[in-house]
């Protein structure tokens, strides 16, 4: 049975790690600035042409002027050649207009590579290459309008293949849980044969490690139930900072398009009108200011998840309480603004308690959660939820109310026994309020507990003894020094 866990152990880790890598390596593909490359290619067309047009205006044609406009057209003809050969850039001849637009400037460069070559005359030199050029100016231009459409597709695929990498590395670590919790299950049933001596006890400790899978299965059952809010928490910053990101490459090719130069002697000019650049000047910085609001919007999704998802361990330490809310409302945001307001106020000195890390949080999300749920069963438009937190001098009180539908007094008593729930089937399994008080006693040597006088809806008091080091050392030295009970050895 040991070997089978550690092949499954095993297994699982390269399974995993394989999917991270696929994942990082999506990340990547979108660095490849298609777009950039084929605008690289139509700019310095322009820029060809345009020397040549300042060149032939000019009064009596210099060899220089000559040699600096045969300099800038090589330096399309090597771009052109890079963007054909270059590493990254095949799948982007799979766009007909680009492929077909890159194949008429080979064409072009052939062309125009035979005939400047058996001619002398500088002026006729640069007449003939302009000549050869000028037809290539709409293709170019449509080979950039259908990069970008092809580019937003692209990354709108490699999104979509992200996510189901996502899904499959979530249904990987529930199978996961399973697997562990059935392996659990068989080895308990054979430690049980061992220690039938002592049932008593043995049922004492069984019954503390229900309670903790419980508490695992409760924590995975809400990651799982926000799931869905937190996608799309994480979509609607990603899609406004896409679309930014397409108006600032549109506004950069405006600006670029209006550089205009006719003495090479002179500062360029930018042929723009004053309304478009009153609106660019506004605008971009607006964007840039919106797109790293959205990039740090999912940092802070992200790094909720992160936390709340660590695996707990025993260790008593210093858990901050204002990380800890910050984990519950990020995680429950999505579930909670359509329904009510939710404001936190902290009316304490005190930052710290001793505990074990994610159990706060979990028991947060729990109160939130049923917080929302009850508004939203009161048939409010817009209800209004409260998590204040405030110390005296032994305890840290939080106070999370609500103006829903409040708890009945009939059933105030037994809110908080193992199994008891008012909903439906399927929807609830009486164990949240139980697990969340289970893990405030032991976890923080604290209490949960319903507010008897509150009136305007429900209020929910968590408890939380001010940190004590001497407390801290003791707790942590039971743990590695107590007893190898039936719990210890099948952890």
């Amino acid at each position: 049975m040991f070997i089978a866990l550690v092949l499954f152990v095993a297994l699982y880790g390269v399974f995993s790690t394989a999917i991270v890598r696929q994942l990082d390596d999506e990340r990547f593909k979108y660095r490849e600035n298609f777009v950039w490359a084929v605008f690289q290619v139509q700019r310095q067309f322009l820029v060809v042409q345009r020397d040549i047009e300042a060149a032939l205006g000019r009064v009596g044609l210099t060899d220089e002027a000559v040699d600096e406009v045969l300099l800038e057209y090589e330096i399309l003809v090597s771009r052109v050649y890079l963007l054909r050969d270059g590493d990254g850039f095949e799948i982007l001849f799979t766009v007909p207009e680009v492929a077909e637009a890159i194949k008429q400037l080979e064409v072009q460069i052939d062309q125009i590579d035979a005939a400047i070559a058996v001619i002398n005359d500088p002026e006729e030199k640069l007449t003939v290459l302009y000549s050869l050029l000028e037809p290539m100016n709409e293709d170019l231009q449509q080979a950039v309008v259908r990069t970008t459409n092809f580019v937003s597709v692209y990354n709108a695929n490699n999104i979509s293949v992200v996510k189901r990498d996502i899904q499959i590395l979530s249904y990987l670590f529930f199978v996961g849980v399973i697997v562990m919790v059935a392996l659990g299950g068989f080895m308990i049933r054979q430690r049980q044969k061992i220690f039938a001596a002592d049932m008593a006890a043995q049922k004492a400790r069984q019954e503390q490690e229900v309670i903790e899978e419980a508490a695992d299965y409760a924590k995975m059952h809400a990651l799982g139930t926000l799931a869905g809010g937190v996608a799309h928490e994480i979509n609607t910053p990603a899609q406004y900072i896409q679309n930014n990101l397409e108006f600032l490459s549109d506004s950069f090719s405006d600006l670029v398009g209006a550089i205009e130069r006719k003495d090479p002697n002179e500062p360029p000019r930018l042929n723009l009108e004053k309304d478009k650049v009153d609106f660019i000047t506004e605008e971009v910085p607006m964007a840039i200011d919106e797109s790293i609001q959205g990039l740090n919007r999912i940092a802070e999704i992200v790094r909720g998840i992160r936390k709340f998802a660590h695996p707990t361990t025993d260790a008593v330490e210093l858990i901050s309480i204002s990380e800890e809310i910050e984990t519950a409302v990020t995680l429950t945001r999505n579930q909670v603004k359509h329904i009510a307001d939710l404001d936190v106020v902290m009316q304490t000195d005190v930052t710290e308690v001793s505990g074990r890390r994610n159990h706060l949080s979990q028991a947060l999300i729990n109160l939130i959660v049923n917080a929302s749920q009850s508004i939203r069963e009161s048939g409010q438009r817009r209800g209004r939820i409260e998590l204040a937190v405030h110390s005296d001098d032994d305890n840290v009180y939080i106070r999370l109310r609500d103006n829903g539908s409040g708890v009945p007094q009939e059933i105030k008593e037994r809110i908080f026994d193992y199994f008891f729930t008012t909903k439906e089937r399927g929807v609830g399994t009486g164990q949240g309020l139980p697990i969340c008080r289970k893990l405030i006693q032991d976890d923080f040597n604290g209490d949960l507990t319903l507010s008897a006088d509150y009136a305007d809806g429900a209020e929910f008091i968590i408890r939380l003894p001010k940190p004590d080091q001497a407390t801290m050392d003791k707790a942590n030295a039971d743990i590695l020094d107590g007893p190898s009970d039936l719990s210890s050895l099948l952890r």
